[in-house]
């Protein structure tokens, strides 16, 4: 009788089975009654050097380019922050 007892499962053997079947998890969109995106969380990369690293097929990290993608997105931030303190000032 012990050995047709069920083991539970755990959080990890749960998180396995979601990354096999390939879901994507903490993700937030959303969209207007026409259709339009107005918020996406995480936010996408608007780096060009983000995406042309995404067509990029080489196996392994590249931390010279990673660094200049975080550098390049760092400057879109940036802005972004600006644009929020101005707003609150306002």
């Amino acid at each position: 009788s012990k050995l047709k007892m069920k083991k539970k499962t755990t959080k990890t053997q749960e998180a396995k089975k979601i990354l096999k079947k390939k879901f994507k998890v903490n993700t937030k969109i959303v969209f207007t009654e026409d259709g339009e995106l107005v918020q996406q969380w995480p936010p996408v990369q608007k780096s060009n050097l983000a995406q042309a690293d995404e067509e990029d097929d080489a196996t392994g990290i590249n931390l010279d380019k990673a660094k200049e993608i975080l550098r390049e997105e760092d400057k879109f931030d940036k802005e972004e922050y600006r644009k929020k303190v101005k707003e609150k000032h306002r």
